[in-house]
């Protein structure tokens, strides 16, 4: 059994390599063949232990992300099992991990959506997730420029400056949401709001968005008209969704007949050309932590 370091998982997890691994994943669960169930949360004493199981069929591997909030921080581990031994592979410190794959998943789905390799990018939020949001994306596109909004202007402005030097791309920050994302083709949200961000107003006649913040159903980045006038919405497991999405749970009882796809669906059959306008909505499932993993015992030589 190995016990993998947040150095480790530093030195030999790879965006690109986590774009292309999670698009397996998918495929794989799309054919019925790999499994995922909802998040679990356990509450005691202001600790909150959460589970996210999952089982990797193509790689032989079954797992899932555990990890305990409480007044003293968070921390994270993925335990990776081999389902054809039943031995106990790896335990894997999982705070890197678990960014690199946030901001691998959105790409994955933005890149299977759009044709074009230009896109113009919009984030929202400036906090430790939002620095893997634009990086999976330039993983997969080319951005003239990126545009950045978050509720504390300074922290924006901030954020712009290092990810301009950390990428070499152009970085602009704006006070006004709708500056941030009128222009913008592809929009990533990563902030714990419970108000919507932005609405349909906002953003231009084209876009994709990834709401990727907020698992906790009272939160919510995007009004509802974001997604009922859009051409597709999609989530990455339905009854997660119902259970920790404001915007899904909300959709879903307001505008019942509005179709909602799931990942593994759109991922098994694209569409056959691309929407004008898309929401894809992010939690997290356990399989793309184990999915993760995998490239990281790979890389490492474990298996």
């Amino acid at each position: 059994m190995h016990y993998i370091t947040e150095k480790e998982v530093e030195q030999t997890l790879d965006m690109k390599e986590t774009v292309a691994i999670l698009r397996e994943a998918f495929q794989d669960l799309g054919v019925g063949k790999s499994s995922v169930s909802p998040r679990e949360r356990l509450h005691s004493d202001g600790a909150v232990l959460n589970s996210m199981p999952g089982i990797f069929a193509k790689y032989h591997l079954a797992g899932m992300k555990c990890y305990i909030a409480a007044k003293g921080g968070a921390r994270f581990v993925v335990l990776v099992f081999d389902t054809r031994s039943s031995d106990l592979i790896a335990v894997i410190e999982a705070n890197r991990l678990g960014q690199v794959r946030t901001g691998a998943l959105p790409a994955m789905v933005s890149q299977l959506l759009l044709e074009k390799k230009e896109q113009e990018i919009a984030i929202i939020g400036s906090g430790y997730q939002a620095e893997t949001q634009l990086e999976g994306l330039l993983s997969v596109f080319d951005a003239g420029l990126v545009h950045v909004y978050s509720r504390h202007p300074e922290n924006a402005r901030s954020f712009a400056r290092r990810m301009q030097s950390k990428f070499g791309v152009e970085a602009r920050a704006h006070e006004k949401v709708s500056e941030a994302t009128r222009d913008a083709t592809v929009i990533n949200s990563i902030t714990n709001s419970n108000d919507a961000i932005f609405s349909r107003k906002d953003l231009g006649e084209r876009y994709h968005v990834n709401l990727c913040g907020g698992n906790l159903p009272m939160r919510k980045e995007a009004a509802e008209d974001v997604l009922l006038q859009s051409d597709m919405v999609v989530v990455e497991h339905l009854e997660q969704a119902m259970k920790e999405s404001g915007e899904i749970i909300g959709l879903r009882k307001n505008n019942p007949e509005k179709e909602i796809i799931e990942l593994k669906d759109l991922v098994t059959k694209p569409p056959a050309r691309e929407p004008e306008r898309s929401v894809f909505k992010t939690m997290g499932v356990g399989l793309e932590d184990v999915a993760a993993a995998y490239l990281v015992l790979k890389n490492l030589g474990h298996i």
